[in-house]
């Protein structure tokens, strides 16, 4: 079919780049993670039961995982900026300054991450470091949270993926998630992120 017939409409991707950082990098944030954990440093009021969370702002120790976002942010801005005219419009040339807030959760076995998003930032970061074998994130259409559309149409299914340890995967911040149960016996310890590009959440 030819392009001349087709407009993008509604578009949402998963961008996901593998094992991003040392094992030594993933070893000492790991360790870390366990002494915020144990002496429950920065430890937020709201979180999911049966989930850690703290909003702890590492050091130098996690510049590499910021340089890593950053540079994605810049390429997935572009990649988006040829789909979406209005979005480009808004973007202009600020894709390379972001703001980016951070924080970790170690979720203990049987505790789940109710359906959520992030809509008021750009994107949406997790940084798996321990969650293979720990539940699926899935991702649920907007269109279809009731789950009553016709089955016979287009891209109405929840779309799910277990991340491996080291994956960083990042996804435009509206589109609804959330992560299964971890039937696992061991805690499922991830440090997410939210995107906002500069100019741009607040036009």
């Amino acid at each position: 079919m030819s392009d001349k017939f087709i407009s993008p409409l509604f578009y949402c991707d998963l961008f996901t780049k593998k094992n991003v950082g040392t094992e030594k990098q993933k070893k000492d944030l790991l360790d870390k993670i366990h002494h915020l954990k144990k002496n429950k440093v920065g430890k937020a009021d709201e979180s999911n039961e049966g989930c850690f969370r703290t909003t702890y702002e590492y050091g130098e120790e996690l510049d590499f995982l910021r340089e890593t976002i950053r540079d994605l942010v810049i390429e997935i801005s572009s990649y988006y900026a040829d789909r979406d005219v209005i979005f480009k419009t808004r973007v202009h040339n600020q894709t390379q300054q972001c703001d980016l807030s951070i924080w970790t959760n170690v979720n203990e076995p049987g505790s789940i991450n109710q359906i959520h998003t992030h809509k008021d930032f750009s994107f949406a970061c997790t940084y798996n470091l321990q969650t293979e074998g720990t539940g699926n994130l899935v991702f649920v259409n907007p269109a279809n949270l009731l789950n009553d559309c016709n089955q016979k149409s287009p891209f109405i299914r929840d779309f799910k993926i277990e991340p491996k340890d080291g994956d960083l995967l990042i996804w435009p911040a509206w589109m609804p998630h959330l992560v299964e149960e971890n039937k696992s016996n061991k805690q499922r310890i991830n440090i997410a992120t939210n995107i906002k590009l500069i100019g741009v959440d607040n036009v």
